[in-house]
Formats: structure tokens, sequence, C-alpha cells
């Protein structure tokens, strides 16, 4: 009977299995289907690009400013000039100038007046120090010989030790005003050279491309009078925040647009970018990253605004997904997937992205539905499609 009574339980053991198997079952196609927005993947043009405001601007552009303040007598040239570099743009009043270097040479003269003067003052003071000197030696030659008294002797000595101090004294003196006919002379030069800069000569070769200040104004030192640049040689500044300067390289294409042409299209490529986050101007407190561009083309003018699209990477056809669907796997990428209304989780080799969308370099086809958000869907997961994204 033992035989037996084993074979009847392991039959029991079977059946209650599969009765739990079919239980689960069951319940897994009743559970009710969480409602989720899904997309479809589509093979389109794949572009992954900034866009920005930019300045046009002469690579080779110089300033000329105000040295000193003083009103603009006048201007010998006009904007769309020819210039040569070391050419006189301009003349400043350099009445206060000229006065300075006659105020300058006349404290020169005077100090150097002072200095000659000394001179001789010393000249005199050493004589008297020499002649002092030898009378103390001969004094103490003629005490030695009981010549003359130990107070003759000694008088002598002073009258030696206070020529030596006076030649001393007189000796610090010139020091000192030599060091102030330096100084005078230092003067002198330096308001020589301001009222020669009452000439406004171009620093480098050029066209005028702006001139900023009217003949007969009143210039404050610094304050600009004219641009020099070359138009045919162009760049493009363009400031970018700090979130959209990621993955900006040197060599990216960039396109170029001017409302002034509205229907051309100019091409550069990025030169360099900035290594340093800087306030866009001394107004506004947005801190920005400069870019810069060189031009493959002239027909810009300097000073322009122009818009600008930087291409992160050259456009390509690619399988794409809405970014909000792929979700991360520690070092793997995964999608899910609609398969007849079951969720169905599928790792992915992905590529680029963009602000929107994420290249799919492999694991999923074209035309497949993918869940969006899918954070809180499991595999085998009963799902149903309510709404998704517009293409």
């Amino acid at each position: 009977m033992l035989p037996k009574t084993r074979s009847w339980l392991v039959l029991a053991g079977v059946l209650l299995t599969v009765a739990v198997t079919a239980a689960a079952v069951y319940r897994g196609f009743n559970r009710p289907a969480v409602e989720v927005k899904a997309a479809a993947a589509e093979e389109r043009l794949f572009e992954d690009k900034v866009l920005a405001t930019g300045r046009v601007e002469s690579l080779r552009q110089a300033e000329v400013v105000a040295p000193y303040a003083a009103r603009l007598v006048c201007l010998k040239v006009k904007e769309g000039d020819p210039v040569e570099a070391g050419q006189v743009l301009g003349e400043l009043d350099t009445s206060d100038a000229a006065d300075r270097v006659k105020e300058a040479e006349a404290a020169l003269a005077v100090t150097k007046a002072e200095l000659a003067s000394a001179g001789a003052a010393l000249e005199a003071a050493e004589a008297r120090a020499e002649a002092a000197r030898k009378k103390a030696e001969r004094f103490r030659y003629l005490f030695e010989q009981d010549a003359v008294s130990q107070a003759e002797l000694e008088a002598a000595e002073i009258e030696y030790a206070g020529a030596k101090a006076e030649a001393a004294t007189a000796a610090g003196n010139i020091r000192a005003l030599e060091a102030r006919v330096k100084q005078a002379q230092v003067a002198v030069d330096n308001a020589r050279r301001t009222a020669a800069k009452g000439r406004l000569t171009a620093p480098v070769a050029g066209v005028v491309m702006e001139i900023a200040a009217k003949e007969g104004s009143y210039l404050q030192p610094g304050a600009r009078v004219l641009t020099i640049g070359d138009p045919e040689k162009l760049r493009v500044v363009a400031d970018l925040s700090e979130q959209d300067v990621g993955g900006i390289a040197a060599g990216q294409e960039v396109e170029i647009n001017w409302a002034a042409y509205p229907d051309k299209v100019w091409r550069g490529k990025v030169a360099r970018v900035a290594p340093a986050v800087v306030k866009k101007s001394e107004l506004e407190t947005e801190r920005v990253v400069r870019v810069f561009i060189v031009l493959g083309q002239t027909g810009l003018l300097p000073g322009a605004t122009v818009d600008v699209v930087i291409h992160r990477v050259q456009p390509r056809e690619a399988v794409l997904v809405p970014s909000e669907a792929v979700v991360d796997r520690g070092k793997t990428k995964v999608v899910f997937v609609v398969e007849k209304g079951v969720a169905r989780e599928r790792a992915v080799t992905v590529g680029g992205a963009n602000e929107l969308y994420t290249e799919i370099r492999s694991g999923l086809d074209p035309g497949v539905q993918v869940i969006l958000d899918p954070k809180e869907i499991k595999d085998g997961q009963p799902v149903r499609v309510t709404g998704g994204v517009e293409k």
C-alpha cells in the first residue's frame, strides 16, 4: 500500500502546481492595462544645433581714441576711406597740451639752474674742506714741535670737521637735485608725447569703418573717435548661454542669416570658443560664452547683427525616438516597445541626442511604437496606448 499512497501524493503535487500556474496566468491576463503614451520610431533627418545672435566685426580692427581731454579740431577722413598705417586722420586742440609742455620745460629749467648753483656751492664747500684739512695737518705738525698750543690745534680740527660736514651736505643736495632734474625731464618728455598725440594717426592699414565723434566736440580721455578695419576679412562673434555651449567646438559648421538679405545664407565655421564665461555687457547681468566664427565668404557688413545656427553634428538620416522614451540601465540604454498590448523591454544602442530626440543606431526599427516616460513600466506589463507625441 505504501507505494500506491506515494504515487497519489506525487500526482496531487503536480496537479497543485498546474493549478497555481494557471491561476497566475489567469490573473496576468486579467490585470488591468496601464494607460501609456507612445510614439513611433521614425527615420528622419537628425540635427543637433544651437541658435544664437551674433555681430559681424572685422578680423583686423582697431579703434582710434582721444589720448587726453581735448576738443576735436578736424577730421581728415570719412567713412569708407582707405588709410595707411601712420596716416594722420584728425587733430585735437593741443593748446592745453602745449601749455603743459611749456610749464614742464620751465620747471625743468628752474631745477637745472638750482642744480648748477648747488654744483658751484659744492665746489666751494669742497675747496674749504680741503683747505681746512691742510690747516689741521699743519697745526698737528706744529703742535708736535711745540709751535702751537693744544687749543689752537683743536680749533683747526673743529674747523676741518665743520667744513667736511658742509661739503657732505652740499653733495647730498646735489644728489637730490639730480633726481629732481630726472623727474622734470620725464615730465617734459611725457608732456611732449602727449602734445604730439594731438595728431591722430592710423595704427593699422585698412578702411575707416565708423566715425564716432564730430568735429568740434569735446572728448574725454579714451573716447572713441573712429574705427579702422578690413571689410574683406570678417568674423562673427556670437554669445551663447552656459546651457548651450556644451558640445560646441572648433571646426563645426555654421549658418549665418542677415535680416537685410532674408533669402541668403552665409556659411562659416567655429574658429574657437572663449575659455571663460563673461557678462554679456557692462549693463547686463546675463553671463555668456563667446564663440568666434570665421566666414567662408564676404558680403556681410561689419557691425551687422545676424542670426547664427551652429551644427554640433552634421545633419544625417537616422532612426529617432523622443528622448523621454530612453531609460538608463547602468551602462545599457533600453526602450519599452508595445507588442500586442504588452510592454516589452528592449536594449538599444544610442548615438547623438538633441533637445527632443535621441538617435537609435541599433536595436529598433522604424515604425515600432515606444512608450514615453516608461519609468514605472515593467517588462511584460499590459498597456493601453492613449496618446503620444505629434510628429
